[in-house]
């Protein structure tokens, strides 16, 4: 899959080369006919393949909590979000409490393009109105992030 990538709060400066080039080689590997219900599938393609990098699996967001992100590997927190787009916001408060607790220090935000999401179901979180909205939430979410977005 190819990607086109956004920079938030200077994403691009604060995320080291190698992190990036983990989440890029897990977006190409990912393999999946871009269609309705596609979804899963595209969430295990690009999981396996961050794993298969040294990635961890989910982090919990405080002690005691069932709130995860998806992935983190050194002090960069990475969310995939191929679902509804209201989880999107509750990603954005899980990545910007741990940057407060000072449990990472960028972020890496995973979601489909535009296009992909109208491809693969209904009100699916998509890149475009992520960096859109970035800009207008500045202020409360201020996390270095790069901006992912799958093609």
């Amino acid at each position: 899959m190819k990607v086109s990538l956004h920079s938030h709060c200077a994403g691009s400066e604060r995320i080291p080369p190698h992190i990036l080039d983990d989440v890029l080689a897990a977006a190409t590997a990912v393999d999946v006919r871009i269609e309705r219900g596609a979804a899963p599938r595209i969430r295990d393609h690009f999981v396996a393949a961050l794993r298969s990098r040294g990635w961890s699996s989910e982090v919990t967001v405080a002690r005691g909590s069932d709130m995860s992100i998806t992935s983190m590997r050194e002090d960069i927190g990475l969310c995939l979000q191929t679902g509804n787009m209201a989880r999107m916001y509750a990603d954005l408060m899980k990545l910007q409490t741990l940057y407060l607790n000072d449990a990472i220090q960028g972020a890496v935000f995973v979601l489909p393009s535009h296009r992909v999401a109208l491809a693969i179901g209904e009100n699916i979180a998509q890149a475009t109105r992520l960096e859109r909205e970035l800009e207008i939430f500045r202020k409360a979410f201020y996390v270095p992030t790069l901006v992912v977005a799958l093609e």
